[in-house]
């Protein structure tokens, strides 16, 4: 038959319609080639049919879940709706019998269970696939599962003192204490903090008891980080979390809340490493006096506690023999020789209580970005063993760091004169 040139042009168009009404009515299924093989597992971590693979096709967009029926109709979700995209390959998914967590009526746990093994029986799988235009596509099929390890990997006594610490180094409530008891081994078991910001700080175990993710007790000594040189976590209130999962993929986890106040990496410094001295030669009962600044280099409290500024010692006393003791965490500015049967045997606080230092909760502190001047004398009462010798200043972090920068500054050649 001879077609016009006329008629061209409506010919076309009609086989266009024609290939296209042909190509609608041959339009692959929204899901295909769907399996789940094999039909039986027994998922208990032992290596052997742990584990079903699930294969699909999809051959357009779509919102794609699968879950799990029991007997009774109860639903379980193994992956909640989520959009996927068209794909030349089948997508593929590994399921151990592990699913979105609940919680049997008769049972009540201190944590919360995010996946949980569902219980020995005979399932309907059911994969549904629905595209924003209202196509939808559901496959189901059966699977059985016996001697699945449905023991969760409990958390028990998780507990944190005290709740309120602060990680500065001053010696009070520097750390905190996590304790908990794990009711089985288990693949991993993560101790993290986290503030509103979401982000986490993670808290190493103190490996004292048992191994790693064994069952059992398990400890955690946290101090902000702040041993290992690092900036703690800024004042706030968080919350500590302890999550434990299983070798099979059951997750559970727990909650506890912790309160920072005062935290922060203390640095002080000798001002310039710069001391006054008033003198280089004494004769026997005369003073050596020291002038010198304390700088508060941080932003944290520093705490500190006497012999307090301009007291004057005697060469045959230390701190000790006027009443004072050794303090973790104080910071004091000493005095040292070259013949000092002890380490820095003079030593003074770092600024005046009221004046330089203000109170908190019965304990004396140089405030943040702070400076004091702190002036003490010791009376040369015998002549030294070595003489001239040499003093020199220290700032001490006691139980601590003496920071190399804080040590032996500016010494003074003293000679010491008998009369």
């Amino acid at each position: 038959m001879k077609i016009s040139r006329r008629m061209r042009p409506h010919f076309v168009g009609s086989v266009l319609l024609v290939l296209l009404i042909l190509s609608a009515c041959g339009q692959k299924p929204l899901l295909q080639d769907v399996s789940v093989t094999p039909d039986l597992i027994t998922p208990n971590a032992d290596g052997q049919t742990d584990l079903t693979r699930i294969t699909f096709t999809l051959n357009r967009n779509a919102i794609v879940s699968i879950k799990l029926f029991d007997a009774g109709g109860q639903a379980y979700i193994f992956r909640a709706p989520r959009r996927l995209s068209l794909n030349d390959k089948p997508y593929t998914v590994y399921f151990g019998g592990v699913v979105d967590g609940f919680t049997l009526p008769e049972e009540a746990h201190d944590f919360i269970i995010v996946k949980r093994m569902v219980p020995d029986g005979v399932y309907t799988w059911e994969i549904r696939a629905e595209t924003e235009e209202g196509e939808s596509a559901v496959v189901t099929g059966t699977l059985t599962i016996q001697n699945a390890d449905t023991a969760l990997p409990g958390i028990r006594g998780f507990t944190v003192s005290p709740q309120t610490f602060s990680p500065n180094q001053d010696g009070i409530d520097d750390r905190t204490r996590i304790n908990l008891t794990l009711d089985k081994d288990v693949e991993s078991l993560r101790v993290y903090l986290e503030g509103p910001d979401g982000t986490p700080h993670a808290i190493p175990e103190d490996e004292q008891v048992n191994r790693l993710n064994t069952k059992g007790w398990h400890t955690y000594d946290y101090d902000g980080g702040i041993d290992a040189g690092a900036e703690p976590p800024p004042d706030g209130d968080y919350t500590v979390f302890a999550e434990a999962q299983d070798k099979m993929g059951q997750r559970v986890i727990a909650r506890q809340t912790l309160e920072i106040v005062n935290a922060g990496l203390p640095r002080a410094y000798i001002l310039n490493g710069e001391v006054k001295y008033s003198a280089t030669s004494l004769v026997i009962s005369e003073t050596l006096c020291f002038t010198l600044t304390v700088e508060n280099d941080s932003a944290t409290y520093l705490r500190t506690t006497g012999p307090w500024p301009n007291t004057t010692y005697r060469s045959d006393q230390n701190f000790n023999t006027l009443g004072w003791s050794e303090e973790s965490g104080v910071f004091r500015v000493a005095m040292d020789f070259d013949t000092s049967l002890r380490n820095y045997p003079f030593r003074w606080g770092i600024g005046q209580p009221g004046v330089d230092l203000v109170q908190i909760d019965g304990n004396w502190y140089l405030p943040p970005n702070a400076r004091s001047q702190v002036t003490g004398c010791v009376q040369i009462v015998e002549v030294p063993v070595r003489n001239p010798l040499y003093y020199w200043m220290g700032l001490i972090h006691e139980d601590v760091a003496i920071a190399n920068v804080n040590n032996r500054v500016d010494p003074n050649f003293v000679t010491i004169w008998e009369p």
